[in-house]
């Protein structure tokens, strides 16, 4: 169903369109997710179903001898195993070098974004791209499925991988592109910047092969999180060449939404406040997000440690104070549920310390 439209069929579609728009390519059945709450959801479905999650392994080896691999983290932990995949994003061509099945390389490509609070989130239905170049589809201007509008994203080669910096020039570039896109966006409700590596392989598409237990899934650029599906389909074939795979009778199914509370029908709500009074307390007013939710997100898999863990889940701390009425409770949260010190709660791991000390006698520390 794929259409060029002229401008008088554009602005029936998005009257907000640039000035400069002549014509457009529309894709009807085009659509958008929530990457992140697709990956913790898929994330937590497998945890659900047994799968076991170990955070901070940074893998320093990978051994084979006689057909099992024997993965070493820096900090000497280590896992055996008959088959291993490879998604490693911009780091896949340092992990397949360890086995030597890499014959590709992998660059880091960083993507910055701007994101306008909900006030804005109306001037467009559509996700609204340029025409698309040799980085990619360009700088897009898109309604989130929260409500929020999202600017983005730039596209430029770098060395370093772990360099997620926001830029002003890439900040810059993106204002001017996204105001010839569409007409009226109004820059005084932007609540935050950021950046992402995207992931570039050599080889001008997919990356995906298997030699012997070892499973390459590199390189996965746009249109990657729509083909995740059938990439993972597909990564489960190869393992099949490798073990038998038999499906698990006592699979679960089904999983709730992270969101299924603010779903709900006044009086579900009450009944729910009836048994868990946490639910009546709001925590995050920008997002109406209650502390019985908050809870909720720190006991599902998978489990965050990190305020910006909680954030992905329930959306708290995302709106226009960015978490500066929020963080203090949620942080008491988080070393209750985890119990340890608020002193080690972090804002997205690392060194991110939220907390540098006490400043009153009598606190916890």
């Amino acid at each position: 169903d794929l259409r060029i439209l002229d401008r008088d069929e554009i602005l029936k579609i998005e009257p907000n369109i640039g000035e400069r728009v002549k014509y457009a390519l529309y894709a009807p059945s085009g659509a958008i997710v929530c990457p992140y709450e697709l990956c913790m959801a898929a994330l937590g479905s497998a945890m659900d179903n047994g799968v076991k999650l170990n955070l901070n392994f940074e893998v320093s080896e990978i051994f084979r001898e006689g057909g099992a691999y024997t993965v070493t983290a820096k900090d000497g932990r280590s896992i055996v195993t008959r088959v291993v995949i490879n998604a490693a994003g911009v780091f896949s061509d340092e992990i397949a070098a360890l086995v030597g099945a890499c014959d590709f390389k992998v660059g880091a490509r960083r993507g910055e974004y701007m994101l306008l609070d909900k006030k804005a989130g109306g001037l467009v239905k559509s996700t609204v791209f340029r025409c698309p170049s040799k980085k990619g589809k360009g700088i897009l201007v898109s309604p989130t499925v929260d409500g929020n509008l999202l600017l983005g994203p730039t596209a430029d080669e770098i060395d370093d991988k772990e360099d997620t910096r926001a830029t002003p020039e890439g900040l810059a570039d993106i204002r001017a592109k996204a105001t010839e896109q569409v007409s009226g966006i109004d820059m005084a409700k932007v609540i935050t910047s950021f950046s992402g590596l995207r992931a570039g392989g050599n080889t001008g598409d997919f990356i995906i092969n298997r030699k012997e237990g070892f499973i390459n899934l590199a390189g996965i650029e746009s249109p990657g999180l729509t083909a995740s599906i059938a990439i993972a389909e597909y990564a489960a074939e190869l393992v099949g060449e490798v073990i038998r795979l038999e499906k698990n009778p006592a699979f679960v199914s089904e999983r709730r939404s992270m969101h299924y509370f603010e779903e709900l029908s006044p009086d579900e709500k009450n009944e729910i406040i009836k048994n868990a009074p946490e639910y009546a307390k709001i925590v995050c007013r920008c997002e109406l997000v209650t502390e019985g939710e908050i809870l909720d997100a720190i006991r599902t898999n998978p489990r965050p440690t990190t305020l910006d863990g909680v954030k992905r889940r329930t959306r708290a701390t995302m709106g226009r104070c960015q978490g500066g009425f929020c963080s203090p409770r949620i942080v008491e949260l988080l070393a209750e549920e985890l119990c340890v010190s608020p002193l080690e709660i972090t804002k997205r791991g690392g060194e991110s310390y939220i907390n540098v000390g006490v400043t009153k006698e009598g606190l916890k520390k």
